[in-house]
C-alpha cells in the first residue's frame, strides 16, 4: 500500500527508506561511521591510523522553509539557538586546543599513541561541530529570510509593488515601440519625423524604467540577504580562527617524551621531578575528562531539538502515507469526477513529499555530525581513561621506586650511625691513651662524614656526566684558591700521626715554645711558655699556627718524644785548678745524684714506655758529668733529667743542697770559685 502510493506520487524508494530509518538516528550515525564503532568497542586503547579529515560531511540540500508545526523545537527561539551553536563551537575549539597542548613530558611510548588518538578525536569532534553548525545555518536560512522580510513588511511590499508597476510599464512601452516601428515603416512625409520623435521618447522612457527595475532587483536581493547569513558568517569566522584544524601540515607535532627507564634508575631528585610531572599530567587528564563530560552534555542538549524535529518529520511522512489523497477520496465518492482532479492532486502530493524530503535531508545533515560527535566524545572519554590508567601505573611505579630508594638511603645512614656509635664506645673503652683516643675519634668523624656524603650524593643525584667538565673547572679553581686550606688539611694527618702533635705536648715552632692545647683540621693552638733560666712559666698568650706551617722548610717543629715528661738540666760550677777540685766535683755529683734518686723511678718508667712505643732499645737517662777548660779555667758540667712539670721545684731542691754542701764541706768550698749555675740544657 505504501510503496504503491509512493510510486503514484513519484517519491523515490531510497527517500522512503531514509524516512523510515530516521526513526533511529543513532543507528544512521553508526552506519555512517564504522570506524568509530570499532574504536569505541575496543575501549579506545589504540586507534587505527586515519587522518581526522577522513569523515565525509553530509551534503546539505537546498534549503526549504520548515513547517512551524514540525520545527517548533528549532524555531522556538532562533536567537538563543544561534547563541548555543556559537557557544558550542567556542567550547569545542577550546577543547581541541586543550587536547593538542603537550600534557606529558616523561612516559612510555604508548603514551604518545594515546596523545595522538586524543588529538585526532578532538579534531574530529571540532569538525563535526562545524559541519553541524553550517548545515543548521542552511536549515534555518529560509526562516531567517522570512524573519528578515517580516521585520520590514511595508518596505518589501512597496518594492514588490514598484517592481510590478515598472514591469507593466516596460511591457507597455515595448508594445508602443513595436507599434511605432511598424508605423515608421509605412509613414511618408511629415509623419515620419513625428513618429521618430515619439519613438525616441518611448525608448528613453523604456531605458529609464529598465534602470529602475535593475535597481529594484538589487534592493530586493540586498533585503533578502540582509541577516540571512548571520549565523553562517559567524560560523565561518570562528572556523577561520583555527586554520590548523583541517590543515595537517601546520598542526602541532607530537612532543618528544623522555624515557621512563632513565627515571627508574635515577636518583631521588630525578624521581621526584618525574613524579611531579606525572601528577601534572594526571591533573590535565582529569580536567580534560571533566570538559569531555560537559561537552557531551552540551552536544546532547544541542541535538535534542533536531531529533524532535526529525521525529516530527517522519511522523508527518507516515501520516501522509496513511492519509488518502483528495483524488482518491473523490474517486471513492464520485468516480466520474476522479479523473479530472487526479493530476492536480498528484502534483500537490508530490510537492509535499519533495518538501518533506528536503527538510528531512537538511535535518539529517545537521543532526548526523552531532551524533558522530557524541560517538567521538565517547571514544575520547575511553581513550582519556586508558591514558590516565597508564599514567597512574607509571606514577605508582615511580613512587614505589622513590620510596624504596629513600628507604635504602635511610637504612644506610642508620647503619653508618650505628657503626659510628659502636666505634665510639669501643674507642672510649679500650683506648686509654688520650692522644690515640682523640685520633680514633677524629678518624671516626671523617669516615662517617665521607660515607654519609657519598650516600647522599649518589642517592639524590645520579646524572654526573653533564657535570664532568664543570666539576673539573671547579676543582681547579678550588685547588688554586684554597691552596693553604688544602695544605692545612693534608698537614693535619701528619700532625696526628705517630710522631705528631697531641694536646699537652710541649713544642717549639717559629721561636715559640709552649704547650699544645688544641689540634684542629686547619690549625693548632699553643699556650706560650717563657723560659727564665731553668724555670718555664706560661705567659698567658695563645699562639695560633696553621697546619700548613708543617710544610715550610725554614720553620722546624720541635716536640717531646711521646710518653716522655722530662727534660735535661745542667749545673755549671767554676773550679780552682790549684785546689782539690776532683774531690769537690765528686761530692757535688753525688749531691745531684741524691736529688735525682727522688724521682728516678718515674723517669725510668717513662723511658721504658718510650722504648716499647719505638720498639727499639735506648740508653736510660742518668746523671752525666764532665770537667772542661772554658774561659781560662776549669768548669764542672753536671747534666741530669728533670721532670718537665716539676722542674722548678727540683731545681730549687738541688740549689739548696749544693749551697748547703759548699757551706758545710771545706774542700768543696775551697775548690768552688763562683756559685753554681743551674739552667736548662734544651729549650
Amino acid at each position: 500500500m505504501h510503496r504503491s502510493l509512493l510510486r503514484r506520487v513519484g517519491l523515490p524508494a531510497g527517500t522512503a527508506l531514509l524516512m523510515v530509518a530516521s526513526l533511529l538516528p543513532g543507528e544512521i550515525c553508526r552506519a555512517q561511521s564504522p570506524r568509530s564503532i570499532s574504536s569505541h568497542e575496543t575501549g579506545g586503547a589504540f586507534p587505527k591510523d586515519r587522518p581526522p579529515s577522513s569523515q565525509a560531511a553530509p551534503v546539505a540540500p537546498v534549503p526549504v522553509p520548515l513547517d512551524p508545526s514540525i520545527a517548533s523545537p528549532l524555531l522556538r527561539d532562533p536567537a538563543a539557538r544561534n547563541q548555543e551553536i556559537l557557544r558550542h563551537l567556542n567550547a569545542v575549539l577550546r577543547y581541541w586546543r586543550q587536547a593538542e597542548s603537550p600534557m606529558q613530558k616523561v612516559g612510555e611510548p604508548s603514551d604518545l599513541i594515546y596523545r595522538n588518538q586524543v588529538v585526532d578525536d578532538a579534531a574530529n569532534i571540532a569538525m563535526g561541530a562545524f559541519q553541524s553548525a553550517q548545515a543548521e545555518a542552511l536549515l534555518l536560512q529560509p526562516y531567517e529570510q522570512q524573519s528578515a522580510s517580516s521585520a520590514e513588511p511595508s518596505r518589501m511590499q512597496r518594492i514588490q509593488a514598484l517592481r510590478m508597476e515598472v514591469a507593466q510599464r516596460v511591457t507597455s512601452l515595448k508594445l508602443q515601440e513595436s507599434i511605432l516601428l511598424r508605423q515608421s515603416a509605412v509613414a511618408r512625409g511629415p509623419q515620419v519625423q513625428k513618429i521618430q520623435q515619439a519613438l525616441q521618447q518611448v525608448q528613453g522612457e523604456m531605458e529609464l524604467n529598465n534602470a529602475i527595475a535593475d535597481a529594484l532587483v538589487r534592493l530586493t536581493k540586498d533585503s533578502r540577504t540582509k541577516g540571512v547569513t548571520a549565523l553562517e558568517s559567524q560560523v565561518k569566522q570562528v572556523e577561520a580562527t583555527a586554520p590548523d584544524l583541517t590543515n595537517l601540515k601546520i598542526r602541532l607535532a607530537a612532543p618528544t617524551l623522555e624515557s621512563l627507564s632513565s627515571a627508574r634508575d635515577g636518583g631521588v631528585i630525578t624521581k621526584a621531578q618525574v613524579l611531579f610531572s606525572l601528577l601534572n599530567t594526571r591533573s590535565s587528564l582529569d580536567r580534560l575528562l571533566d570538559t569531555t563530560g560537559d561537552l557531551r552534555q552540551q552536544v546532547t542538549e544541542l541535538r535534542q531539538p533536531l531529533i524532535l524535529t526529525l521525529r516530527a518529520t517522519v511522523a508527518r511522512g507516515e501520516q501522509m502515507v496513511k492519509t488518502p489523497s483528495p483524488s482518491e477520496a473523490a474517486a471513492a465518492a464520485k468516480p466520474s469526477r476522479a479523473k479530472s482532479g487526479s493530476l492536480n492532486d498528484t502534483a500537490n502530493v508530490r510537492k509535499q513529499y519533495d518538501d518533506l524530503t528536503h527538510n528531512f535531508q537538511s535535518i539529517v545533515a545537521a543532526s548526523v555530525p552531532l551524533s558522530n560527535e557524541l560517538l567521538e566524545l565517547d571514544q575520547m572519554q575511553a581513550a582519556l581513561q586508558s591514558w590516565r590508567a597508564s599514567v597512574d601505573e607509571e606514577y605508582r611505579e615511580i613512587l614505589t621506586s622513590l620510596l624504596t630508594r629513600v628507604a635504602v638511603i635511610a637504612a644506610a645512614l642508620i647503619l653508618i650511625f650505628v657503626l659510628g656509635t659502636i666505634w665510639r664506645r669501643i674507642t672510649a673503652r679500650y683506648v686509654t691513651d688520650l692522644r690515640r683516643r682523640r685520633q680514633w675519634t677524629v678518624l671516626r668523624r671523617l669516615i662517617m662524614g665521607f660515607l654519609t656524603g657519598i650516600i647522599l650524593i649518589f642517592g639524590f643525584v645520579t646524572q654526573f656526566s653533564s657535570l664532568a667538565t664543570f666539576a673539573g673547572f671547579i676543582t681547579a679553581g678550588l685547588a688554586v684558591g684554597l691552596q693553604t686550606i688544602l695544605l692545612s688539611l693534608a698537614a693535619y694527618f701528619f700532625i696526628i700521626g705517630r710522631y705528631g702533635v697531641r694536646v699537652g705536648d710541649r713544642i717549639t715552632i717559629a721561636n715559640v715554645t709552649g704547650d699544645v692545647i688544641e689540634v684542629g683540621l686547619l690549625r693548632f693552638y699553643v699556650l706560650e711558655v717563657a723560659s727564665n733560666g731553668s724555670l718555664s712559666e706560661a705567659t698567658g698568650r695563645i699562639a695560633i699556627f696553621s697546619n700548613a706551617i708543617l710544610f715550610q722548610a725554614l720553620t722546624p717543629l720541635y716536640k717531646q718524644l711521646p710518653g716522655t715528661e722530662y727534660t735535661w738540666h745542667q749545673v755549671i760550677v767554676k773550679l780552682a785548678s790549684d785546689k782539690d777540685y776532683r774531690t769537690a766535683a765528686q761530692r757535688m755529683i753525688e749531691c745531684v745524684q741524691q736529688i735525682y734518686e727522688t724521682y728516678r723511678t718515674h723517669v725510668e718508667h717513662q723511658h721504658r714506655a718510650m722504648e716499647n712505643w719505638m720498639d727499639m732499645p735506648l740508653d736510660p737517662p742518668h746523671v752525666q758529668s764532665s770537667i772542661q777548660l772554658l774561659d781560662g779555667g776549669l768548669q764542672l758540667w753536671i747534666r741530669y733529667p728533670a721532670a718537665l712539670r716539676r722542674a722548678a721545684a727540683e731545681d730549687q731542691k738541688l740549689s739548696e743542697a749544693l749551697l748547703q754542701l759548699i757551706a758545710s764541706d771545706e774542700t768543696v768550698r775551697a775548690a768552688v770559685v763562683n756559685p753554681p749555675v743551674i739552667q736548662a740544657s734544651t729549650k
